[in-house]
Order: C-alpha cells, then structure tokens, then sequence
C-alpha cells in the first residue's frame, strides 16, 4: 500500500511551526509495511488543498491528512476534501450534541461555528475524537489508479496521535492485507566521507530484500539499513544485514543504534529492538581517530565563528 501524508496549515508553509504530525504519522505507518511515496505541506487556501489532494490521489492508496478541521473560517479541509471527492455535506447530530455537552461540560456558552466540526462529506466514516471538539473522518474517493482511502485527522498532535493509535492504524492493518512489516538498524560512522561510505558497503547487500539510507550530521554520517517481509522472520533477517555490514563497515563504526559522543574519546552506543531484547554496545576511539575527530569538530567551530 502506497500512501501520502498532507499536512494544512499556514502556520506550517511560513515556519512558524514544524511539521511533527507527518514525521509521526510516516514512523507509524513505516512500522506497518506502508510505502510512504511523499508528504506535501500546503497553507490554508482551498485551492492549494485541493491543489494537494488532487496530486496525492494520482500516487496513493492511502492519504492521511492533518488540519483543517476547526470552527474557524481558515479551517478549509472538510469541505475541500468533499469538492474533491464531488460529494455532499452533512451534519452529524450525534457529534453536534457532543460538542455542545463539552462546552456545557465546561461552563461556557459554545459558539455556532463550533458545529462546523460536525459537517462531514457525504458517505464518511467519523472517526471519535476523545480529547477534542473535532472529530476525523475516512472516505473512499475512487481516482485513476484506483480506489483512495482518505483519512482525516486533527492537527493537535495529542488528539492526533490517540485517534492515529486507537482507530487508525488497526483499520489499516485490516485495508492493507497482507502481513509484512518493516525493521530497521542504524549504524553511525566516523572518519569516512558519504561517497566512500556508499562505495564501501555497495554490493554487500542483495537490493531486492534491504534497502540502504545514508544520513550526513556532522561530524557523523549515518547508515541505515531496513528490511520488509513476514514479521516471524524479520529479526533474523535484520540480523544478517547487520553482521555484513557491520564486518564491511570495520573501524569506520563507532557505533549503532541510538549514539552519543562523549568525552575523552568515549562513545556509548545502544541498539533497542522489539521483543524486548537489547544490545547495548560500548567502543572507545583509538587515538588517532579521537585526534582527528577533535580536529574536525575544532574547524568546524571555527568556520562558524564559535571559537
């Protein structure tokens, strides 16, 4: 299943707020099997949303958006996600009644616009929304390449992330078919430059059943590898990928997993994997590679004007 996250919101598109919900969402649906082709961040305008709905729907089975969703008149999502499907509105009473008793709840009068967020497209599944006023939805859209399944959820990460664990994902699970699930290991590395990371490790791997991410963060470069298939098989599978490349690999690892570099040439390193097992892996850098470690991070200080 092939899926794109959207994210709305003007405070996104000027950078007044970083876009966690997508990063979130993509780590969640990554965990499950799905193949994330892209995320699109567009500003409350409808044509832009549509703009974005219309494009993800030429690439995915699977849209999951966040945003949108509030009283007020920059909360465009619901009535665009409907133009774009080519359906209807229609008011859910149930979920009018709800929003009314929280604001009884809370000793305020609601105002009208609230029942906005009780509008939903014409054949949507409402999806409840236990911390908040606003509730999501999942629609069907049929598009070219297929049947879309929709879902929209609240931009407040908190409601978000509950909807996303509880109603979201197990439905998912259930769409997809299949079993296969994604695992992942990272390795970090010093002393070594992207390029020849790449060569290093190239052909060490069969490309068909693990695929290979380099991240550069100086003074570090990371190198991931990710696996997919049945999840009784998975850990073991992983751990091949991992002695080839950590044999490949050799001095130029100081570490895996989750690292920190700390004093005196120390760097700790601790793998965590399900099913409750861990490795926690302790490697000192010799000298030379602690010298030339300090060198680097002293240019690099003072090309930024730090010493």
């Amino acid at each position: 299943m092939r899926a794109v996250i959207l994210s709305t919101g003007d405070e996104l598109t000027t950078g007044r707020t970083l876009d966690t919900n997508a990063n979130f969402i993509a780590d969640q649906l990554v965990g499950i099997g799905i193949d994330i082709v892209g995320m699109m961040v567009v500003g409350d305008y409808p044509e832009r949303i549509a703009w974005a709905w219309r494009e993800a729907l030429t690439q995915a089975d699977l849209i999951i958006c966040t945003g949108g969703l509030g009283p007020t008149a920059d909360d465009l999502t619901t009535e665009t996600v409907a133009g774009v499907a080519a359906v209807g509105l229609r008011r859910d009473q149930a979920v009018a009644d709800r929003i009314r008793q929280m604001f009884a709840a809370m000793g305020r009068t609601m105002p009208e616009n609230n029942l906005k967020q009780a509008m939903f497209p014409e054949g949507a599944t409402i999806i409840p929304n236990g911390l908040g006023t606003a509730p999501g939805f999942r629609l069907t859209i049929a598009a070219a390449r297929g049947p879309c399944h929709c879902i929209v959820l609240p931009g407040v990460p908190r409601e978000m992330k509950q909807m996303l664990a509880e109603t979201v994902l197990p439905w998912v699970r259930t769409a997809r078919g299949g079993t296969d699930e994604y695992r992942s290991h990272t390795f970090q590395t010093f002393g070594i430059s992207e390029s020849a990371l790449d060569e290093l490790v190239a052909g060490a791997l069969d490309p068909a059943a693990t695929r290979l991410a380099f991240r550069a963060a100086f003074p570090q470069i990371s190198l991931r590898v990710t696996v997919q298939g049945p999840p009784a098989q998975l850990d073991a599978q992983l751990d091949r990928a991992a002695a080839i490349l950590r044999e490949r690999l050799g001095q130029y690892a100081y570490g895996e997993g989750n690292t920190t570099m700390g004093g005196s040439g120390q760097v700790v390193a601790r793998r965590q994997r399900d099913g409750g097992r861990r490795r926690v892996v302790h490697r000192r850098l010799d000298r030379p590679s602690a010298h030339r470690c300090a060198g680097q991070l002293g240019v690099h200080a003072r090309r930024r004007g730090r010493l």
